[in-house]
């Protein structure tokens, strides 16, 4: 069995790690738009409210549960591509922190707002310095790993211009902080390189 190439008809290994990517990556995108889309649809609600819905807490530990998959497998794809391995490992890393941002507002978040009185929740999410600790790893990691990502990838031709542009976009969604943007983004893009990925 020959693992040196991730082609769909060469290597059981290397098609079952792209597979589940892919698979990873369109749970991941489907479960962070869900999120956005109730952001959106549920302006009528408060903070606590959105928080502890039922239909956020799963959206958030599904998002979450898939970028745990991506930070795992998101490396096995440099086995006979084009690609190194280094910027899979960065975007991999900024994987991480997106499933411990998702899986965090899934569970301790939606448990503080059935505790805490609303305005103590409000005070949670203040910009303060061990908020920032929770939040500015992942745009960073997701800025550096995803655009480092796209532009070797494009430089390389290694897949899809397309996916990069989505890479790149995602990288600067995670700027804005909360999870669901880069969410949706990234995973669209990863789905997307992986799909399209070319071996040597």
């Amino acid at each position: 069995m020959s693992t040196s190439t991730l082609a769909p008809d060469t290597g059981t290994a290397g098609a079952t790690n792209r597979t589940a990517v892919i698979a990873a990556a369109l749970v991941g995108a489907v479960a962070s738009a869900g999120y956005v889309s109730g952001v959106v649809f549920s302006s009528g609600m408060s903070d606590a409210e959105a928080q502890r819905a039922p239909l956020t807490v799963v959206e958030s530990l599904l998002t979450g549960g898939a970028y745990v998959v991506l930070a795992i497998t998101l490396t096995g794809l440099a086995a006979g591509s084009r690609l190194p391995r280094w910027p899979l490992a960065l975007s991999a890393a900024a994987c991480a922190f997106v499933a411990i941002q998702a899986w965090t507002v899934g569970t301790v978040f939606a448990w503080l707002a059935t505790e805490l009185p609303e305005a103590q929740l409000d005070a949670v999410g203040q910009d303060t310095f061990l908020f920032g600790l929770f939040i500015y790893p992942m745009g960073v990691l997701c800025l550096a790993g995803y655009t480092a990502l796209a532009i070797v990838g494009w430089r390389r031709g290694a897949f899809s211009r397309g996916a990069s542009v989505v890479l790149v976009l995602a990288g600067l969604a995670a700027l804005l902080g909360p999870f669901p943007p880069t969410g949706l983004l990234g995973a669209i893009g990863i789905a997307w390189l992986a799909r399209t990925l070319k071996s040597r």
